[in-house]
């Protein structure tokens, strides 16, 4: 045995962890080195002080030590004593993990800068409480079209002139039947400033504006106010209302509001679009029954015929609606 492979197996040697034939080897590689004898005795003797027995303190030792670190402290100047806190503290903010949670904290705080959604944007994609994409966008335009300004010109009363060449020309004619008193103080049909399609933005195309900054809590508020208001537009803002109410709450509690969309409004588009809306969340929370009823009924719909069959081949019930 050479002293290379003596190295290696020293400590097993010290611990009888080698087989006969490799002590044996060892014991006769010791016998000719004084070197190896010495990192042998080395180690046995540090073997021997890694086994000497521990001594418990005393029950009141820590007392005693911590009484006499209070009275020490207690006797610094206070100038010491504040250097003392300082460097302590100083002591704590050096720490690695506190200098990696600083820098961890100011990249999430840098990064929420950059990705912070501008108003007026809006994303195409939705995704459910089961954490799927719906197909849909949930930007659904306004059904009812903005009533068209349009000036139309107050009719001339003016007589038209006579050609030249016709003798009765340089006569006056009179007409025959001279406009009454209302016709002639009748004003051009101009849009007043009292009317309140123009005094100020129109509530609608500002809780839509809060709809696509996805401001979807302020936005149901406002849909919900307009759809009791009873104008024209109320069956558009009683569908975003059930939309913000999906987007918060999620599919489940959007069933009712779609529901009560179909109930005060039937026949308009936006009873229309609420049935197609609640069908699709119905799918999405595996009640397969009842988003096919909701499917079957759309295919009278022109406007949503095409897609409901095609929702309903996939999801099994083509061959039902066919038959129906």
């Amino acid at each position: 045995m050479d002293s290379d492979k003596f190295d290696r197996i020293v400590l097993d040697l010290l611990y009888g962890e080698l087989d006969e034939l490799t002590t044996a080897a060892a014991k006769r590689h010791m016998d000719q080195s004084a070197r190896a004898r010495d990192i042998y005795a080395h180690f046995r003797a540090t073997r021997q002080l890694g086994v000497l027995p521990a001594h418990a303190p005393p029950p009141e030792f820590e007392d005693a030590l911590l009484e006499r670190e209070a009275r020490i402290l207690a006797e610094l100047p206070v100038r010491h004593r504040l250097g003392r806190l300082v460097s302590m503290l100083a002591g704590y903010a050096m720490r690695p993990q506190l200098i990696m949670g600083a820098l961890l904290l100011l990249m999430i705080g840098s990064s929420l800068m950059f990705v912070r959604a501008r108003p007026g944007l809006h994303s195409a994609v939705q995704v459910t409480e089961r954490g799927a994409p719906e197909g849909d966008v949930d930007l659904v335009l306004p059904l009812t079209p903005p009533p068209l300004k349009t000036e139309i010109p107050a009719p001339s009363l003016e007589p038209t002139p006579m050609p030249a060449s016709d003798p009765a020309a340089a006569k006056p004619t009179e007409p025959a039947t001279a406009p009454s008193a209302p016709e002639a103080a009748a004003p051009s049909p101009r849009p007043s400033s009292a009317d309140p399609v123009n005094d100020g933005p129109d509530p609608l195309d500002q809780a839509l504006q809060i709809y696509r900054a996805r401001g979807y809590i302020e936005a149901e508020r406002l849909f919900e106010r307009l759809s009791k208001s009873g104008s024209k537009h109320a069956p558009d803002a009683a569908l975003y209302a059930a939309l913000c109410a999906r987007n918060i709450r999620g599919c489940g509690a959007a069933l009712a509001p779609f529901e009560r969309v179909r109930t005060r409004f039937p026949d308009s588009g936006a009873a229309h679009e609420a049935t197609w809306r609640a069908a699709k969340c119905q799918e999405q929370l595996g009640d397969a029954d009842a988003a096919r009823l909701g499917y079957e009924s759309l295919l009278r719909v022109a406007t949503h015929a095409r897609r409901a069959e095609q929702a309903l081949a996939t999801l099994g019930g083509g061959e039902r609606s066919a038959s129906q």
